[in-house]
């Protein structure tokens, strides 16, 4: 059987300039009035959106680039501020401005620590006692409880602390203050 060689891929169809009635029936219920009330309602918003498109393309790319970084920026500020009210800090009192030094205190030299405690909550709190351990060489030398002045303190208050301890030791120990709860701070 012989094969025939062409084959056809597409058959191509001119299509005139001029408009043609189509040979099909198009059915189209919907009511000219309800299309022309939803364009009406869309029109001025349509119209806000147009004239802020063009304003943005005119705009040079760095002014651009800036606006959308404020943009993102402020938002992200405003996440932050909607959501950082409501939660409860986890440890709403914290040690700090903590500073060691050697003295002499009646011809005995001493280690002095003095920091303070700060209340970042917006509630009273209770005062807990304050640990500090003195360890040289990798060992514990000395601990010691401080009670702070007080049973509570304020929002936002700043209480200071002072521990003298008797060190004989050569070199400047690492010292650790501590809530007697959990470790808050180190030096």
């Amino acid at each position: 059987m012989a094969r025939n060689p062409n084959y056809v891929d597409a058959e191509f169809e001119t299509i005139a300039n001029t408009v043609r009635p189509s040979p099909y029936p198009v059915f189209n219920d919907n009511r000219r009035g309800q299309r022309l009330s939803t364009a009406q309602a869309g029109k001025p918003a349509r119209q806000v959106l147009t004239v802020i498109e063009t304003r943005l393309r005119a705009m040079p790319p760095r002014r651009f680039a800036g606006l959308v970084g404020g943009l993102g920026l402020g938002a992200f500020l405003l996440i932050v501020g909607l959501f950082n009210e409501d939660q409860a800090d986890a440890r709403p009192l914290s040690i700090g401005g903590v500073t060691t030094s050697f003295d002499y205190a009646g011809g005995m030299r001493v280690l002095s620590v003095h920091g303070s405690i700060d209340n970042r909550s917006g509630t009273e709190q209770h005062l807990p006692l304050v640990v500090v351990d003195v360890r040289s060489n990798g060992r514990k030398v000395i601990t010691t409880r401080l009670m702070p002045d007080g049973a509570s303190i304020a929002p936002g208050e700043s209480r200071h602390f002072a521990a003298r301890l008797p060190y004989a030791g050569g070199k400047m120990p690492d010292v650790t203050v501590s809530f007697a709860e959990t470790s808050v701070s180190r030096l």
